[in-house]
């Protein structure tokens, strides 16, 4: 399955030093968005939180309800790791499951919720929209 591709992205996550030098924006995109009303994008925090567990996967994520109808919300499939001294010798980024990234989404009351891979960079992509009512 292909993800959608929204016109603006804005990226979501918990972890400081990922707000402070963002990662590259998925679906190729050029740069992340502030505006409130874009897409979201969530990366993990899989320093402090068990990736495999659905319930910790969802706590990292904004409730459906906060977003406007219909937006997408996508999570990616690499969260961050390791401190920086382990990312040098590449323990920095921890693979977060399909099916934890999935449920969460349907915990935090997405629909249409779905997983593929992103042509435009070949991550893995999950995502799902908040309600459209």
């Amino acid at each position: 399955m292909k993800p959608p591709r929204p016109a603006a992205v804005r990226l979501v996550t918990r972890v400081a030093r990922a707000r402070r030098r963002p990662p590259r924006p998925p679906l190729g995109l050029d740069a992340w968005s502030a505006d409130p009303d874009a897409a979201v994008a969530v990366l993990l925090d899989g320093e402090r939180c068990d990736t495999a567990d659905p319930a910790e996967v969802a706590a990292q994520i904004p409730r459906a309800a906060e977003l406007p109808p219909a937006t997408p919300a996508f999570v990616l499939g690499v969260a961050i790791g390791a401190r920086r001294w382990l990312r040098w010798i590449g323990l920095g980024s921890v693979a977060v499951p399909r099916a934890s990234r999935c449920a969460a989404l349907i915990a935090r009351g997405y629909v249409d919720v779905m997983a593929g891979t992103d042509d435009a960079t070949g991550a893995d992509v999950v995502w799902g929209f908040s309600s459209p009512c």
